[in-house]
């Protein structure tokens, strides 16, 4: 009996562990690329576009250093399976999924990297390719390279979920994001949250950066009902499938194949899709992965690949050593392009899910639900290839194909995630295809998937956006008010949504709509009299003869400008009138219990956060207030029960996990790793900081300054933060402990300040406050200014920095922000002056070398002079690319070519994504020493310099441009130096080349070299054509100098302005209009001195 039933034992045991999810954390070795430390100073916002919006890096730290040391480092993993599906999760990387495969096949459905090699491709630098990389609330977002929080959950169902999210530092958004596996499916499942727990309405978007690997045999594929594609912004907009894979190409592929992509990157957005599914296949490997999630909330589908070109091998090349290409798959909640935001209004939370799993054996998709994914296509003749792929087990399924309402093929079958469906059925008439249909049944009946053949009727392109016009442009108040509102919604980095504000209260000083969006301007800048001023002009339009008003709008924020200013008494008038409407109701009731706490009236709080309730039930802020009314009225049970359900809502909640520890007086033990396991270093301070600063808004300075000490005890990184110690000290002083107040600031002046960020509203009274006990604190006011200067008032915060550099002389990065804030205000004596200083105190920082040189060139100062001082501090420029890229313009400005060129050969580069200067730096040491060389009529030698100057060394990490490189003028050059030889043949093959090139509708001085070498080849109406339309595109530039779509880069309009006056200037050489082109030359130099080709066109007009 034993032999006999032992082997069904174990068979009935292993059918039930295969049924099992299995979630752990481990330790693995991943051989990681490190990155150095990160940049000291903080870094303001100048007009930095990034993704195509504002790339904020305050108040975070910059993480730019990249370098060549492969570590085998241990990293924390968190890893779920089931029998179909397994997956990693990287915590330490920005909570992304790291790997995930098909375990009936071992397909890799997700990118999986074998190894840790971060670009400089995110918001705050360091950035790593693959997997799944939530972006939250922009795109890349900042901490995508950072630890953020986690945690793991069983559920009653049997799947496990691993929680990964924080709350941003900027928006001060919370997000949290669930990644389930479930019992018998092949599903991954991500549960999305994103929580605005601010009084302040903010913007958003979503975006999951899925990647996949792709080959000449992968196909993206998006709905059979798209029929456009659409590029960032909605500026262009492109036929799906068949349309121009390598832009100005004039030829057509298939968009939907990678290997098309010959050119350059690319994405495309699909557009106007009525169906909820996004694909993509490998049809070598057949197998593919699958997204399928409600398109009304999730509505973007989008891929982005460097492409089948020299850019593409680059890129893989930065970004791994040994997988190979990538491609992105992307899927945006509440946003369908990039940039593309949504406002979340103050206590909103939004929820939504996404579900992928692999597929196989089915050559394609055609349709896909949660369930099921079909494939439906003409193979050959009357044949149709149906294929199914399920992802769990369907017994006695059944499949059925229609022609018309006859059924034509009507199978019962077996399909599981390993057991594909994959037939061919022979169609009365594949002539009308929109008469065939099929679907897949479960074994009662119930619709798992079906499709019907979408035959698309020929449709105009869609209209691109109208872009954002000048100011002036605008004929109504509405249009205006509107322009400023996508502006401040879309966060362009190269417009200022007050302008068109301010143009519209010039023409109606009352405008309503345009004083609530100025008077949450100043709100968010600290400015509360202009705040004030602004909302009560809108709420006196609205009310208006006694009306009674529809927009509650101002009122509430009326109520939040005087409860931050303490006048209680306003404020609650306020909050209450702004409880009239629906919109602001929610949080109006839960601002009125804040101030019902305050003055620890805790029934009528209660009344209060219940009424905010009915309206934002899952606002866990005010979830999180009852719970701690609930506690303060001894009712420690139900203040659990209201835990747990917020617990239920977001795993992640922090509020709520310390207010669990105070109701049982254990301080802030959720800090401790147990259950739940936190970011580190300064962001795991900011996050508890979060905390502490809802205990103060409410009032509880006590349970304040037990989370405080409380995380101070548990040591690192709590210990070494000054941030932590002001808070503690500001609270002791609200306390009336003034001995202790005393020493803690003590500790926290001798801490080290460094990427100790101040950035939030509440903090200005803080530190304020702080300074009035000691005013002639340096620190106090370094922290001060940087958070004055971060939130706009920044002659305030340019104030505070001076005071600390009286205070403390040697104080570098105050110094250093002195002279950025003179910089910005073109004051450049003083800017000069406090760079130096900052550069005498710390000799050893190199941002103080990129920066102050710049302000020495705007200044005018001699190349010569600048070198000098770069050349002084030559061991601390070369710990930097940055700095190391001033030092080789200028070897070139002084002609100092050979010096610059042996860095060049020797160094390897880390660029960011969209840059590429050190390339031109190099093709300018190339260029200018073979003019040199030709001038000396060593003509061998320049063209051995021209050649050189057409290549792109990997250690410059430039590839190839579609557009052309630099083969204009390098053949130009070098046909001048051949005609010089008097090798006519080799000449005229050399303008040839040069005569050649394609540019475009862009303006680059590249044309003036063509035009000069269609002149020598005597095809005169060509060359005008080509000066016609740079002439045409010189004028477009001069009436459109900022381009505020842009996706990547500094706003630097004086450089843009400078290589305009720069191509007038050989526009007027090629005119024969010598005089204009000098003086086009000299306000060329003049805008930027550093125009080195300006200097040189301009030292050989005569």
């Amino acid at each position: 009996m034993k032999s006999k039933f032992l082997p069904l034992l174990l068979l009935c045991a292993g059918t039930l562990w295969g049924q099992q999810v299995n979630m752990k954390s481990v330790t693995e070795k991943i051989p990681t690329y490190q990155i150095g430390a990160p940049e000291i100073d903080p870094i303001f916002f100048t007009g930095r576009v990034y993704q195509g919006a504002e790339g904020y890096i305050y108040p975070y730290p910059l993480y730019d250093v990249l370098t060549e040391k492969q570590v085998q480092q241990d990293y924390n993993v968190l890893r779920l399976d089931n029998q179909y599906v397994d997956i990693a999760i990287l915590p330490e990387i920005g909570g992304r999924i790291f790997a995930a495969s098909d375990k009936t096949n071992d397909y890799p459905f997700f990118y999986t990297q074998t190894g840790v090699k971060p670009a400089l491709i995110g918001m705050l630098g360091a950035w790593l390719s693959g997997g799944v990389e939530w972006n939250i609330p922009d795109h890349h977002r900042a901490s995508s390279y950072m630890p953020i929080n986690w945690t793991m959950k069983e559920n009653e169902d049997g799947s496990k979920t691993i929680w990964v999210g924080e709350t941003e530092l900027r928006h001060r958004l919370k997000w949290s994001v669930g990644v389930s596996v479930y019992p018998n499916r092949s599903w991954v499942e991500a549960k999305i949250k994103v929580i605005n727990p601010t009084p302040m309405i903010q913007s958003m978007l979503y975006w999951a950066n899925v990647s996949v690997h792709c080959n000449d045999q992968y196909q993206v594929i998006f709905p059979p009902d798209v029929q456009f594609g659409a590029d960032h912004h909605k500026v262009y907009f492109t036929n799906w499938p068949i349309g121009e894979a390598n832009l100005g190409s004039g030829e057509n592929d298939d968009l939907s194949w990678w290997k098309n992509f010959t050119g350059n990157s690319r994405s495309i957005f699909a557009w106007g899709s009525e169906m909820s599914f996004l694909a993509g296949y490998d049809y070598g490997k057949d197998a593919g992965t699958v997204h399928v999630a409600n398109r009304h909330i999730v509505p973007g589908k989008k891929f982005f690949l460097w492409g089948n070109n020299a850019n593409g091998e680059m890129w893989n090349k930065i970004l791994s050593d040994n997988d190979g290409h990538y491609l992105e798959l992307m899927v945006g909640g509440y946003s369908d392009n990039q940039p593309d935001y949504s406002w979340i209004n103050p206590g909103e939370i939004r929820e939504f899910s996404q579900i992928w799993y692999p597929i196989k054996g089915i050559k394609g998709v055609k349709n896909a639900t949660n369930d099921a994914a079909v494939n439906f296509e003409p193979t050959e003749g009357n044949n149709y290839r149906v294929g199914y792929c399920a992802t769990t087990l369907y017994e006695n399924a059944r499949v059925v194909v229609k022609y018309k309402d006859r059924i034509i093929m009507d199978r019962r079958i077996n399909i599981d995630p390993d057991k594909y469906f994959l037939e061919q059925v022979s169609v009365p008439d594949p002539s009308d295809p929109s008469a065939l249909y099929t679907a897949l049944y479960d074994a009662e009946g119930n619709l798992l998937v079906d499709y019907r053949p979408i035959v698309q009727e020929e449709k105009p392109l869609p209209k691109v956006i109208d872009g954002t016009k000048p100011v002036k442009e605008y004929k109504t108040n509405e249009e205006l008010y509107l322009a400023g509102l996508r502006v401040d919604q879309f966060n362009n980095a190269r417009l200022d949504y007050m302008d068109f504000y301010n143009e519209a209260l010039l023409r109606d000083s009352m405008d309503a709509r345009v004083n609530i969006e100025v008077g949450k301007h100043y709100i968010r800048q600290g400015k509360w009299e202009k705040a004030e001023q602004h909302l009560l002009r809108a709420q006196t339009r609205l009310s208006h003869d006694y009306t009674t008003v529809k927009n509650t709008e101002a009122l509430y924020y009326l109520g939040y400008l005087y409860q931050m200013t303490d006048n209680i008494g306003k404020a609650t008038d306020a909050y209450w009138a702004a409880t009239w409407t629906p919109d602001f109701k929610h949080r109006s009731f839960y601002e009125l219990a804040v101030l019902a706490v305050k003055d620890k009236d805790y029934k009528r709080a209660m009344d209060m956060i219940i009424q905010s309730l009915y309206v934002g039930g899952r606002d866990l802020q005010a979830l999180t207030l009852k719970a701690y009314i609930l506690r303060m009225q001894g009712k420690k049970e139900e203040a659990q029960e209201t835990i747990r359900y917020i617990q239920q809502i977001d795993p992640l909640d922090y509020w709520s996990a310390a207010e669990t520890n105070l109701s049982v007086s254990q301080g802030a033990s959720f800090l401790k790793a147990g259950t739940n396991h936190n970011s580190k270093g300064i962001i795991a301070v900011q996050e508890l900081l979060e905390v502490v600063n809802n205990y103060m808004t409410i009032g509880a300075t006590e349970d304040a300054l037990t989370l405080l000490n409380s995380a101070i005890s548990l040591g690192e990184p709590y210990v070494s933060y000054p941030l932590l110690y002001y808070y503690k000290a500001y609270n002791l002083l609200k306390g009336k402990n003034t001995t202790e107040f005393q020493a803690c600031l003590d500790k926290a002046a001798s801490l080290s300040p460094l990427n100790n960020y101040p950035f939030r509203i509440e903090e200005i009274v803080l530190f304020t406050t702080l300074l009035q006990e000691r005013p002639n604190d340096a620190l106090l006011h370094y922290h001060l200014g940087n958070l004055l200067y971060y939130l706009g008032q920044k002659e305030s915060g340019l104030e505070h920095w001076l005071h600390a550099t009286e205070a403390d002389p040697a104080f570098a990065i105050a110094a250093r922000n002195v002279g950025f804030g003179y910089g910005c205000l073109n004051d450049l004596e003083k800017s000069m002056k406090y760079y130096d200083r900052a550069i005498n105190a710390n000799p050893n920082d190199p941002l103080l070398l990129t920066e102050s040189d710049k302000i020495y060139e705007q200044a005018n100062v001699p190349a010569t002079q600048r070198l000098k001082r770069l050349e002084s501090h030559l061991k601390t420029v070369m710990k930097h690319d940055d700095a190391v890229m001033r030092l080789l313009t200028l070897y070139n400005a002084t002609a100092k070519y050979d010096k610059a060129i042996k860095i060049m050969d020797t160094r390897h580069f880390h660029l960011w994504e969209g840059g590429g200067q050190v390339h031109d730096i190099y093709v300018d040491s190339h260029m200018l020493k073979g003019m040199q060389l030709l001038k000396r009529k060593q003509y061998k030698e320049a063209i051995r310099e021209f050649d050189l100057a057409n290549q792109y060394p990997a250690n410059l990490e430039v590839a190839p441009s579609p557009r052309g490189g630099y083969e204009a003028k390098v053949y130009y050059l070098s046909g001048i130096a051949y005609e010089a030889m008097k090798q006519a043949d080799k000449a005229r093959e050399c303008f040839e080349k040069s005569a050649e090139t394609h540019f475009r509708d862009y303006l680059t001085d590249l044309n003036y070299y063509k035009i000069k070498s269609l002149r020598k080849l005597n095809k005169n109406e060509k060359a005008d054509a080509v000066l016609s339309n740079m002439q045409k595109t010189l004028e477009r530039m001069q009436q459109n100098l900022m381009d505020s779509y842009a996706k990547f880069g500094e706003a630097n309009q004086n450089v843009q302005q400078s290589n305009i006056s720069y191509y007038s200037g050989l526009i007027h050489l090629l005119l024969k209009n010598p005089s204009a082109a000098k003086n086009d030359f000299n306000q060329a130099i003049q805008l930027y001195p550093g125009n080195i080709w300006a200097k040189l066109m301009n030292e050989d007009v005569h």
